[in-house]
Formats: structure tokens, sequence, C-alpha cells
């Protein structure tokens, strides 16, 4: 019986700086205070089921360096019950991190240095390694897995782990990037017909569909949504893609479209939106894994994306789900 959940991609560390205001060019700016965390989709989503009280198995797979960054992923993994064996550690290229400077109300800037995770490729996928065949594969992001973009004989070489994957009957959920390639709309209709949920905002919408999915509200566009998402399942998706924003999630598949709203906030309870969307994504896998019906789903991962935006972290401080 298949059991647990892989989550592949992206591990990082993050640090973070909080500031009054970024400086301007040849000015100097007090950090207020500074802390470190691991990021990183997989990472995120996986600390995230934990804390929301998910009680099966969590593989982290992907590159790491054989440094003291590399120490510390493997460390927040054991903290949180993420099994980090699987987690190859590169002697020739530094664990990736991210530099991050918070501004209060306002959208957090990054400086990303990809290091080890430019090493990611089809070999960091290790099924035979694992006792029990895992239920879920987690991806992400796309367009930011180094070798695994890359095409290979007209394919990325994700598309080879998803097909992989597809063949052992893992259900497979993957998330996107907001990276403005060249390329974005080539490497995701790649791997499509080896993708059972995409999850993508607003903004990667929009790169994927190359037009506007906003309506004069600022709302999705959801008649818009549904009509280019036939251009998606022609290119092979099996069952669903998610489109969700702060206020909103539309869910698509071939027999039903299902329109959900976020949980309000008030301005003044949001202490940041980090984390928000790695949140929604881990609601949403926690009910897929369960077989809930798709409403109660959609309602539990809206509610674990605001639970995210009421606390200082960007992965792990979630309730348990059945509070949500």
């Amino acid at each position: 019986m298949p059991q647990g959940i892989i989550g592949l991609g992206i591990w990082c560390v993050d640090t973070t700086y909080k500031i009054q205001q970024l400086p301007e060019r040849g000015k100097l700016e007090p950090i207020i205070e500074n802390f470190q965390c691991v990021g990183g989709g997989p990472s995120n989503v996986l600390t995230d089921l934990n804390s929301l009280g998910f009680k099966y198995p969590m593989i982290a797979m992907g590159s790491i360096g054989s440094d003291t960054n590399g120490s510390f992923i493997k460390k927040h993994c054991q903290k949180h019950q993420i099994q980090s064996q699987l987690l190859v550690a590169s002697k020739s290229a530094s664990t990736s991190h991210s530099v991050c400077m918070f501004e209060k109300q306002k959208e957090r800037t990054f400086l990303y240095f990809a290091g080890a995770n430019n090493l990611l490729d089809t070999h960091h996928f290790k099924l035979n390694k694992l006792k029990n065949r895992p239920k879920i594969l987690y991806v992400g992001y796309i367009t930011l897995l180094g070798k695994l973009d890359q095409f290979f004989n007209k394919q990325t070489r994700l598309q080879i782990i998803l097909k992989q994957a597809k063949k052992n009957n893992i259900i497979t959920v993957v998330d996107l990037a907001s990276n403005k390639d060249p390329q974005f709309q080539k490497i995701v209709f790649s791997s499509l017909p080896y993708i059972d949920y995409l999850l993508l905002n607003e903004i990667e919408a929009q790169l994927l569909f190359k037009e506007s999915i906003i309506n004069s509200k600022k709302n999705l566009n959801k008649k818009k949504l549904i009509g280019l998402s036939k251009k998606i399942f022609k290119k092979g998706i099996l069952k669903a893609l998610i489109i969700h924003s702060p206020d909103e999630s539309l869910y698509i598949s071939l027999n039903e479209s299902i329109h959900t709203k976020s949980k309000k906030i008030a301005k003044s309870k949001i202490v940041n939106s980090v984390g928000a969307g790695d949140a929604f994504c881990a609601g949403f896998i926690y009910g897929i894994y369960e077989n809930w019906n798709m409403k109660t789903t959609l309602s539990k991962a809206h509610a674990a994306g605001a639970a995210m935006m009421k606390v200082d972290a960007s992965s792990g401080k979630l309730p348990n789900i059945k509070k949500l």
C-alpha cells in the first residue's frame, strides 16, 4: 500500500533582514533584526504538513552542499519529522541560499544564489531507495530546478522523473515559480502529460497563458481561465489545475470548476504573506492524500494559507488542520 509523500526540488537557507526601508544607492540602512530559516517549496510544504498534523512519511529529495547550511537544512528536517537521507550533499557546490529584505507593510525583496540546486538532476529521484512506494510526489518549483528544467531529447529531465512516478502510480503535484524565464511555457508544457495537479498563483497563470487573467474588479477572470485551460488539457494534464491568489482560487478539471473565496483577514492581523502559497499547497495536498471531497480540500487549503499570514514565519507554525 502506498504511503507518504516525497518533496523534490529547491532546498535552501533564507536569511531575512528586517529594515525600515530599502536604502538609496550608496546609502546605508540599519538592520533592525535578522534570522535564518530553511526555505524552498519542498521544505515549506513538508514542514507545513507536519504542523497540520500529517502522520505519514515525508521524504526530502534534492541537492545541498557539504557545508554549514547543508547541516542546517538536515537539522531542520529532523526537527519537523522529514526524512533527509536522500538529500544529496555535493562537495563541489555550496548549499543554495537567499537574502531577503523585509520592509514593514511591503512586499519582500529577494536575492537568490542557486548553488547546489543547479546540480539537481534525474539521479536525485531515488524511488529504489525507499522501503515503501509513496502516494504523492510534490515538486517545487518548475523553472528554478536547475538541470531538471533543461531539455534532453525534446523533453525536460523533470518530465523523465514525472513519467517514472506515474509508472509507479504516484500522484504528482507540481508547483510553479513566478520566474520570467523565456522558456517558461515550453518547460511547463513539457511535463503536463505526467502532472495530476498543477498549482499556480495569478502571476504564474499569466506567465503560462501569456494573457491577463485578472478582470476589471481585480479578481480572477473565471470565464476566461476556464476557456484558456482547454489548452492545458489538450497538452495532457491528468486531473486539474488550481489557480490561487490572496483572495480566491479556481479549481479547473475536465468535468468541473470550483471557485472558492479566501478567508478574510483584517489588515491589522496580517504579519506577512511569504509562505502563504506553500501553506495553501500543503492544505491541498493534505486533502487529496486523505481523499476529501474537493470543496473541503480547497476550504482547508485557503484556511492554511490565511493562518500562515498571521504568523511571523514562512512555514511550520500552522495549527492542526482539524482546527482550521
